[in-house]
Formats: C-alpha cells, sequence, structure tokens
C-alpha cells in the first residue's frame, strides 16, 4: 500500500520536485521545477545516519566496469533546456550523466 506525504514533508526529506517553485540563493529570482528525473518511491538519501547498501541505491559494479566516481543526488540543474531535478554521475572530474541513479541490479 502506498504511503502519501505532504508536499513540504517531501521537499524538505528529498528536495523540490516537478510544479515546486523556489528562490535561487539570496536574489529575488524565483523557479520553478519542470521535470523531475527521480523515481517517486525510489529515492536515495544520504548524510549523518542513513546508509546505502546494495540492493538500494549502491550496485555492486567496480570503476573498471562503468561505475561512477561521485553521484550528487537530487540535484537541481538549470541550464538553457530547462529546470530540472536529477541525479549527476560525475567521471574523471566531468559531468558523466544526468538522470536517475542507483542500482541498475535491481
Amino acid at each position: 500500500m502506498p504511503v502519501t506525504i505532504s508536499r513540504d514533508a517531501y521537499a524538505s526529506m528529498y528536495g523540490p520536485t516537478t510544479g515546486d517553485r523556489l528562490r535561487l540563493a539570496d536574489t529575488d529570482l524565483i523557479v520553478e521545477v519542470e521535470k523531475d528525473l527521480t523515481i517517486y518511491g525510489e529515492e536515495v538519501k544520504f548524510g549523518g545516519g542513513k546508509v546505502i547498501r546494495d540492493g538500494m541505491g549502491q550496485g555492486q559494479a567496480t570503476r573498471a566496469e562503468g561505475a561512477a566516481d561521485t553521484v550528487i543526488t537530487n540535484a537541481l540543474i538549470l541550464d538553457w533546456s530547462g529546470i530540472v531535478k536529477a541525479d549527476v554521475s560525475l567521471r574523471d572530474g566531468r559531468i558523466a550523466a544526468i538522470g536517475k541513479a542507483g542500482n541498475p541490479d535491481t
């Protein structure tokens, strides 16, 4: 059975999603998230006290097999194509992919 949470609770846990409006840093510019590439219910959280295990957001692939060096989760990306929330994969100091990170084995 799916669990429903308020937009405010979702935003505080996973960041803004499609349709949410927010102020850019200390400016008076307001932007609206146009697209969210994360999958509701499969969000990944990192940070104090939170663990990612095999079968959740962490795969078993090695760097030699193509795994990213770093993944920035729930990033808000602003460029000429629009305002998108997504995960950003870094490899060799460059952006390797933008989309939904996770374990491809699940």
